[in-house]
């Protein structure tokens, strides 16, 4: 009798067909986190853009021209286009005691609440991805000191 310490043509290809199929499902993976990955990074992006519109909203003054609240309960809402996404800011007037737009919505400055709701919103304007909503408050009180 022969000593076999080698493997045989049939083991060998049976261990190359288990390697095979265990690759391909870990191949098969690859377009699943590649677009996942762009979705993450439009998602980045939009959030970025909507942080950056607040951030120079922040820095107006209360009664700057861009941060018009009127004409009625809806507010004031102005879209743009940055790159490939639509950045749609709507600001109002908000009671400070219930929180919601006033009963009688200011219809000029001189009525002014004293608080105003900022709204941010970005979107791709292919609609791939989700939507982006960024809401802050601005008031015309000044803080305290302490």
């Amino acid at each position: 009798m022969r000593n076999q310490s080698g493997q045989s043509l049939i083991e060998l290809m049976v261990s190359v067909v288990i390697i095979t199929t265990a690759l391909s499902g870990i191949v098969a993976l690859f377009p699943y986190i590649i677009q996942k990955n762009v979705r993450i990074q439009m998602q980045n992006k939009a959030i970025n853009l909507a942080q950056n519109e607040l951030e120079r909203l922040r820095a107006l003054e209360y009664y700057n021209s861009e941060l018009d609240a009127l004409p009625g309960p809806e507010g004031m809402s102005s879209t743009k286009a940055v790159e490939d996404y639509l950045v749609r800011i709507t600001i109002k007037y908000i009671d400070p005691k219930s929180g919601k737009a006033p009963n009688v919505y200011p219809s000029d400055v001189s009525q002014d609440t004293g608080l105003k709701e900022v709204a941010v919103s970005v979107k791709r304007k292919d609609n791939v991805g989700s939507q982006v909503n960024l809401l802050t408050y601005f008031s015309k009180a000044k803080p305290g000191r302490g």
